[in-house]
């Protein structure tokens, strides 16, 4: 599933790229980027609730984020690394059966993958401190 999930999480950075790039509505550019990548059933079930659940608690993400990026406004950050960390804090928030660790990890990979040099560093510095900050369990 690991494998899956991680394509599921790339074709979510995808589609919300796209749509605050576009102004398209999210569930359409789900479902259209699950259909284009050949992801499996339930990958794309979670794609899409990732995706959906992330782009439903944009103002409350961007508020975490904002607190924990000390001398970054939100506007200064990157488009990509704003979307990752939205991602990794939807599932730590969200997805119980997801390890904080876990969330983490996949974030900084596709930071690596498509963010630029520093992304990785910069993107498990701010989930770190909001982890840390917010008392949740590592688990």
């Amino acid at each position: 599933m690991t494998g899956s999930r991680r394509k599921a999480r790339e074709v979510v950075l995808q589609a919300l790229y796209w749509t605050e790039s576009s102004e398209d509505p999210v569930r359409q550019t789900l479902h259209t980027m699950c259909l284009r990548t050949g992801l499996s059933s339930d990958a794309s079930r979670f794609a899409m609730a990732l995706g959906k659940a992330t782009s439903a608690r944009r103002e409350e993400l961007d508020g975490l984020i904002k607190s924990a990026s000390e001398n970054w406004a939100l506007e200064r950050i990157s488009r990509i690394d704003g979307i990752l960390m939205r991602m990794a804090l939807t599932e730590i928030l969200a997805f119980g059966d997801i390890p904080v660790k876990v969330s983490i990890d996949e974030a900084i990979e596709l930071a690596k993958r498509y963010g630029v040099e520093k992304s990785p560093a910069f993107i498990n510095g701010i989930l770190d401190a909001l982890v840390k900050r917010e008392g949740i369990a590592w688990g």
